[in-house]
């Protein structure tokens, strides 16, 4: 079997996924629901993983939040920092998990320019700033399409949101330990990812 998903984290795990689910189910208590053992640990085995996911994604550890999936991990980033009176750039790359939110937004009076693509799938870099408008307030964007496998350029997407005081958002659901990212060097306000 030739398995294409890879990237969704649904197929195939590693060994050592299954044995530490089954040991957390077998002697971990609610994290942050008491100060017994069983819930320390867990509180501890967490914030273990917020370390290792801040060191591998160059964040902190207090800014690493866990949710269900990369798309409520980008419902959340999209609904908090946009407003009706914004205006978002995003690009012909994007997920239904991106896209969808900020359609909803459209509909509440949000503005949303949409970043072209040419036949073969790359993206128009000059696109960014012939969409910049006074009241954009951030860009949105994948760092791999889930269709084409396209790489955007995040250092030159991050360039164009620095020298225009814009937030970057990252869907990097294909990509999060598969390509380096350094969030902090890249220019990154939020990561999501699977």
């Amino acid at each position: 079997m030739i398995y294409f998903d890879h990237a969704a984290t649904s197929l195939p795990k590693p060994p050592a996924v299954g044995k530490a689910m089954l040991q957390a189910l077998d002697t971990f208590g609610g994290a942050g629901r008491g100060g017994h053992p069983a819930a320390l640990a867990a509180s501890r085995c967490i914030y273990k993983a917020r370390k290792a996911i801040a060191a591998l994604l160059g964040s902190a550890p207090e800014r690493t939040v866990f949710t269900s999936n990369a798309t409520e991990s980008l419902n959340l980033a999209i609904a908090g920092i946009l407003t009706p009176k914004d205006h978002v750039i995003t690009t012909a790359l994007e997920h239904n998990s991106v896209l969808r939110p900020l359609y909803r937004l459209c509909s509440r009076g949000m503005e949303l320019s949409v970043v072209d693509i040419d036949p073969l799938g790359n993206l128009d870099y000059d696109g960014f700033a012939r969409a910049l408008r006074p009241n954009t307030r951030a860009v949105i964007c994948t760092h791999a399409s889930n269709l084409t496998g396209t790489l955007v350029d995040l250092e030159r997407v991050s360039a164009f949101c620095r020298k225009h005081g814009l937030l970057l958002v990252v869907d990097a659901s294909q990509t999060a330990g598969v390509f380096p990212l350094n969030g902090n060097e890249m220019g990154i306000d939020a990561l999501c990812f699977t």
